[in-house]
């Protein structure tokens, strides 16, 4: 659905067994953007247009905003998870930019980014349907990602993610070699 003044999308989104095994629905809301260049609203009308430009029609009951396709037809139903990270391999690898993504690793990635720009650890839960602590900390792991080159590294008792924007700002490092 659009918002009634075309400034964003509404989506409905069900979760299925890989996210939450519940089969519950959520709804979420996406904004235009100033710069129609990144803008997800403007891409996904692209995305919608050349759709109905090669007759698959993605709107009404019982369709899905990115259907399964095999041997070029459109299927019926939603897409697997195993689908999306095989489509994530081939565009990413056709744009020889592959390293290795997964939609699970950008679950993450984004989980972590909202921590590390200050977001608490519950919003980050709600955000990403995790439900409970334990179930996000082991999801974000983000000690192991931020310090993944230092030999031995060990999560500090009590890290908070302010302490992880104060490490990715750098505050408190120094120059080892100062200019003299």
């Amino acid at each position: 659905m659009r918002f009634p003044d075309n400034r964003g999308l509404l989506f409905n989104y069900v979760f299925g067994k890989t996210l939450m095994r519940s089969g519950t629905k959520h709804v979420f809301g996406v904004l235009r953007s100033a710069d129609a260049v990144m803008c997800p609203v403007t891409a996904m009308d692209e995305y919608v247009k050349g759709a109905a430009d090669l007759g698959v029609k993605l709107g009404g009951h019982g369709r899905y905003l990115f259907p399964p396709c095999r041997g070029g037809l459109v299927c019926a139903g939603p897409l697997k998870s195993a689908q999306l990270n095989g489509d994530l391999n081939y565009w990413l690898t056709r744009c020889d930019i592959f390293e290795g993504e997964t939609i699970h690793g950008m679950r993450s990635g984004g989980s972590i980014e909202k921590s590390l720009s200050g977001e608490s650890l519950h919003s980050v839960m709600k955000l990403a349907y995790w439900k409970s602590p334990k179930m996000a900390k082991h999801y974000m792991k983000e000690w192991q990602v931020l310090c993944a080159s230092v030999a031995g590294a060990e999560t500090p008792h009590g890290a908070e993610p302010l302490d992880y924007v104060r490490m990715n700002q750098m505050i408190g490092f120094c120059a080892a070699f100062p200019n003299k």
